[in-house]
């Protein structure tokens, strides 16, 4: 079989075909494909617009018997939301498009639309539009955003370098500890933990606030979210550099309170997923600075290693000690294996194989 013809084995390697056949041709167009969203700037605009989409498919990224509409009317506006919180711009409006089954009753539809409505408002974002289409296989969710810099300051995923440090925003690995106590049946949590964990991936909350000021700082090279979990991310975020990166386990602000349900915290932060916290870099000679003047009422920031020569070089090490090669294993639509029976995170050799 011709290679053309063979079935994509990962995200990444479609948005690569995609790339190559959608140069940046357009004057008015400042980044396209390949980074949290696209940017442009209209004839005579004083910021740059910024636009991105995300969909969201039944049975593949959420289930209705796990959240109620409202929920997942926040989780869908708040991933897009983060697209535009990690290049540091504005939320301004959005627009949805629903694909939904001929039996979904009026009141799904208006919950559903009013946690939308209610996060997008929380962020300054206007509802202005979409499109409605009956679906044969299950919710279908389409929404993309728009938003706009703060003094044409636009962060990207590339610009880091060698030395600079990594910084995380919030904690790494609670969504997807939610995730796992919803594969287990835990629908109504019991405890302060339970409740943390499931209220962070039923409903996450963009870091917008977060992403302006690091973007106005004028302290950081580069940033994205963490959607897919930070093995996966962080090679994107380097390749985009042209660097490599290290990564101290120890140093990861982990949902330690996983360890009570025989989850390893460190493969939750590494491999989990759906965090929508921000990664971003700091040249060495500022991060004294960043960590004097970021504001307190923040999220609170951590570094976490830093990036270094040969883009090939991905490392994680804990503590200084038993360093080894960070091997991919968050989540990816096109690479099957990344997924286990009931939903298990793929490990690789960091932690208990909770099947």
């Amino acid at each position: 079989m011709s290679k053309k013809n063979t079935l994509p084995t990962s995200e990444n390697e479609i948005l690569r075909l995609l790339q190559d056949r959608s140069p940046d041709k357009s004057k008015f167009l400042k980044k396209g494909i390949g980074d949290d969203a696209a940017v442009f700037c209209p004839r005579n605009a004083a910021e740059y617009w910024l636009v991105t989409t995300d969909m969201l498919a039944e049975n593949i990224d959420f289930r209705c018997e796990w959240t109620i509409p409202r929920q997942l009317g926040r989780k869908s506006i708040s991933v897009n939301l983060s697209d535009l919180a990690a290049m540091g711009g504005r939320p301004r409006f959005f627009t949805v498009s629903l694909g939904l089954p001929s039996v979904i009753s009026r009141r799904w539809i208006m919950e559903f639309y009013r946690g939308l409505i209610e996060r997008g408002d929380m962020h300054g974002a206007l509802l202005i539009g979409g499109d409605l289409s009956c679906s044969e296989s299950g919710i279908i969710i389409s929404i993309t955003a728009i938003g706009e810099s703060v003094g044409r300051k636009v962060l990207y995923r590339s610009g880091g370098r060698d030395g600079d440090a990594l910084y995380v925003t919030g904690i790494l690995g609670r969504s997807a500890a939610g995730l796992r106590l919803l594969y287990r049946g835990c629908l109504q949590p019991r405890t302060r933990s339970q409740r943390e964990a499931l209220r962070s991936h039923r409903q996450p909350d963009p870091r917008c606030a977060v992403g302006m000021w690091l973007a106005q700082s004028g302290m950081v090279r580069c940033m994205m979210d963490l959607s897919d979990g930070l093995s996966v991310d962080l090679p994107r975020m380097c390749a985009a550099s042209g660097v490599g990166a290290e990564i101290d386990t120890a140093r990861l602000p982990l949902f330690t309170d996983a360890t009570a349900w025989d989850l390893d915290p460190v493969a939750l932060a590494l491999h989990g997923g759906e965090d929508f916290e921000l990664l971003f870099a700091v040249p060495e000679s500022k991060t004294a600075l960043l960590e004097k003047t970021y504001p307190h009422d923040l999220p609170k920031i951590t570094r976490i290693g830093k990036m270094i020569r040969g883009r090939r070089n991905l490392w994680v090490h804990h503590d200084g000690k038993n360093r080894r090669r960070l091997k991919e294993g968050g989540y990816d639509h096109f690479r099957r294996h990344c997924v286990e029976n009931e939903g298990a995170i793929v490990r690789e050799g960091y932690g208990k194989n909770d099947q």
